[in-house]
């Protein structure tokens, strides 16, 4: 008899839902006093009740409608030939007994069906379906599903190679870029807390090693999960690889631990003091992801950018690039579907699609692989080297972006290096990229050692429907900021900076990429080419960020707390953390805070690399089965 309630009430909602429908009221709303009782028009169309339950339908247009048997018939009744469910001939033949009254009812009951009907095609029109999709009871605990934790990844490009093919527009070739060039890439991996080093190594695109950091644990061993040494303190250390020249991309593997990732980091850099491609550039190596935004490159005659792709999964990526320059969208139909295979590389000239652009950003996605997309920027003015960089992947597009880590020259040098025609855009600015027909209006805030600083000209921008667009920050006192970006709109955002001596002498470009905020622990991998200084800002309130170093022999130094307030940059330099570090370990608390190296390098170089993301923890989803 409960299944029978439980029935009856679903008929019932499902007449009270069809009512709401054609009163235009949402879904689980009150009706009114005067259609408790659904009238007929807009009643759901009569149907044979199932065995064993009551005609509500019946009972609603007519409430002193007799109601119809509630017994099912019986199997081996030699008399009961069925006329419909649940209602023997008996019962059938009793009816007429009512003369003209039931048959007039017969008919008004068939009418008011058939105007339901109708009623209820209009409805399912209007709202796609008259009954909504079956969803789990409120207030249900869903289990959730653990996934296994797989290798933590990080993707280094290529190093700065010189164009020399114009080809198709895709693929170019390359070649070295000076005699005296230096490359390297340089990893860390922390062990957990019971001190064991996940098994590690850098591969190549082949997937042939190019160099172990740490032998594998066996599977049994590395699934175990371990909170303390032996001892049951903390055992904690890491360990740095040795430096690699290798010049094509790498993508360093770090093994699971206790079914959680570890924390894995990695960056290339790149230095050279003499040719077309003078200057020093690095790039964060990266998780290879399925959306990335690079904002900042230039396509003006005597710059080249080149877009890499790299495919270091095991499942081929169709790539797709998506350009906006200062005008809005950018048409490029044949960069709408890239085929990228496992251990694939392909380059991408963008001055091939979006020539002559000052400013351009490019949105990649991926479906099936993740890849790593990063730009490789190069400017040649005249015979003068006028910097290089690569563009690394900036935070997700939203309101609010904050980059930390900019370094900005004395004004007066910075107006003297930028007066010659050739170096007119050889100054620093804010990038943005509206990520949306709406546009956006955008106000850019600079914090610098001591708190904010007015950026002449008020530091707000508007960025066109769709557009990429540049801000100045010429006027800035000399010193490393953090730049605050608030706008009414999603938007990517990215820096440009500028070092030199001379305007006839060469000078250096780098982008540093809107930072994602500090978490429980990140690994910042420092660069085995240029001196770094760590910016950190905790740009609304005040936080406290820990920082570790760790050195060449892999151990932690003791935890130094750097407390942040007032909106101010604090720059940290080798002789805070340790002329013999290779890595920091950076823990936040408090407020939002973010951080960043900027790096120089002789008189002219300089660079830009962010903090890795934290690792992940155990993953899970909730599967959720229905019937």
């Amino acid at each position: 008899m409960k299944n029978d309630s439980r029935k009856a009430r679903r008929e019932a909602e499902r007449v009270a839902q069809a009512a709401r429908e054609a009163a235009g009221l949402a879904p689980g709303a009150a009706l009114p006093k005067d259609q408790d009782q659904v009238p007929g028009p807009v009643a759901a169309a009569p149907r044979a009740p199932e065995p064993g339950e009551k005609d509500t339908a019946a009972a609603a247009v007519e409430p002193s409608a007799p109601a119809a048997s509630a017994e099912p018939a019986k199997a081996d009744d030699k008399d009961d030939k069925t006329v419909g469910p649940g209602k023997s001939p008996k019962a059938e033949a009793a009816a007429p007994v009512r003369g003209q009254r039931t048959k007039t009812r017969g008919r008004t009951l068939g009418l008011l069906g058939s105007v339901g009907v109708l009623c209820l095609g209009a409805a399912a029109i209007a709202a796609g379906s008259v009954f909504p999709p079956a969803t789990a009871a409120t207030g249900t605990d869903v289990a959730v599903t653990s996934l296994p934790a797989g290798d933590a990844l990080a993707s280094c490009p290529s190093t700065m190679k010189l164009f020399t093919g114009a080809g198709s527009g895709v693929d170019p070739e390359f070649a070295p870029a000076s005699k005296n060039a230096k490359t390297g890439v340089r990893a860390a991996v922390l062990s957990d807390s019971a001190g064991r080093i996940p098994g590690t190594e850098m591969l190549r695109n082949d997937a042939g090693v190019e160099k172990t950091i740490a032998p594998r644990l066996p599977a049994a061993e590395a699934e175990r999960a371990t909170g303390a040494g032996a001892d049951g303190t903390s055992e904690r250390k890491g360990s740095p690889s040795p430096v690699t020249n290798y010049a094509e991309s790498l993508t360093v593997h770090a093994q699971p631990l206790g079914g959680v990732q570890s924390l894995v980091s990695a960056v290339r850099s790149y230095s050279a003091a003499d040719g077309d491609l003078a200057g020093l550039a690095a790039a964060g190596c990266a998780a290879p992801s399925s959306e990335s935004w690079l904002t900042g490159a230039v396509t003006t005659p005597g710059s080249t950018a080149v877009l890499n792709l790299v495919n270091p999964s095991a499942s081929v990526a169709q790539v797709r690039v998506d350009l906006r320059g200062a005008d809005g969208m950018i048409s490029a139909p044949s960069l709408s579907a890239l085929a990228v295979a496992p251990g694939e590389s392909k380059s991408v000239i963008l001055a091939g699609y979006a020539p002559n652009e000052k400013a351009l950003s490019a949105k990649v996605t991926s479906a099936g692989g993740r890849i790593n997309a990063t730009i490789q920027q190069s400017t040649l003015r005249g015979l003068v080297p006028g910097g290089l960089d690569y563009l690394g992947a900036a935070a997700t597009a939203n309101n609010t972006q904050v980059i930390p880590g900019v370094a900005i020259l004395s004004p007066k040098l910075a107006g003297e290096l930028s007066k010659p025609a050739a170096n007119a855009d050889a100054t620093a600015e804010v990038v943005l990229a509206a990520t949306s027909a709406e546009g956006a209006t955008v106000k850019v805030r600079a914090l610098g050692p001591a708190g904010e600083v007015a950026i002449p000209g008020g530091g707000e921008v508007v960025v066109a429907s769709n557009a990429t667009a540049r801000m100045p920050l010429g006027g800035l006192p000399a010193g490393n900021y953090t730049i605050v970006i608030e706008g009414d709109s999603a938007v990517s955002a990215s820096v440009k900076m500028v070092r030199g001596t001379k305007a006839n002498e060469p000078i250096d470009l780098a982008w540093a990429p809107a930072a994602n905020r500090l978490g429980s622990e990140h690994l910042l991998v420092l660069p085995p080419l240029g001196r770094a200084t760590v910016v950190l800002n905790a740009p609304e309130d005040t936080a406290t960020v820990s920082v570790r170093s760790l050195g060449a022999d892999g151990k932690l130094s003791a935890t130094r707390k750097i407390e942040l307030a007032g909106g101010k940059s604090v720059a940290l330099t080798a002789s805070d953390f340790g002329a013999g570090a290779t890595a920091l370990v950076l823990s936040a608390t408090g407020a939002p805070s973010y951080a960043a190296a900027v790096l120089h390098d002789g008189a002219f170089g300089i660079a830009a690399v962010p903090v890795s993301d934290a690792a992940l923890g155990r993953e899970g989803v909730q599967v959720v089965l229905r019937d």
